[in-house]
C-alpha cells in the first residue's frame, strides 16, 4: 500500500473518529479506503448511466419498441 496525506478540517476529522469507533471499522485509514472505493463506484456507474442516456438520445425508443412486452403484462379482462 501507498501512504496518502490528506489535509481535513477539525469537525469533519471528529466526525470521522465518532463514525470509524461507532461502526468498528479498522481506523481511519480503513474509513477513507471505503469512502474511495464507493466514490469510485459512483463515478463509474454515473458514466454507464451517461452512455445509456447518450444512447437513447442518439436512437430514441420506437413506440412499437416495447409494445409485445407491454401486452404480455396486460391481464386478460
Amino acid at each position: 500500500m501507498k501512504t496518502l496525506s490528506i489535509t481535513i478540517d477539525e469537525g469533519l476529522l471528529k466526525e470521522l473518529d465518532q463514525n470509524v469507533h461507532q461502526f468498528s471499522l479498522g481506523g481511519r485509514s480503513e474509513a477513507v479506503r471505503e469512502a474511495v472505493r464507493e466514490w469510485l463506484y459512483r463515478q463509474a456507474l454515473k458514466k454507464k448511466i451517461q452512455k445509456e442516456i447518450e444512447g437513447y438520445r442518439k436512437k430514441p425508443v420506437d413506440s412499437n419498441e416495447f409494445g409485445s412486452l407491454i401486452s404480455a403484462q396486460e391481464f386478460p379482462s
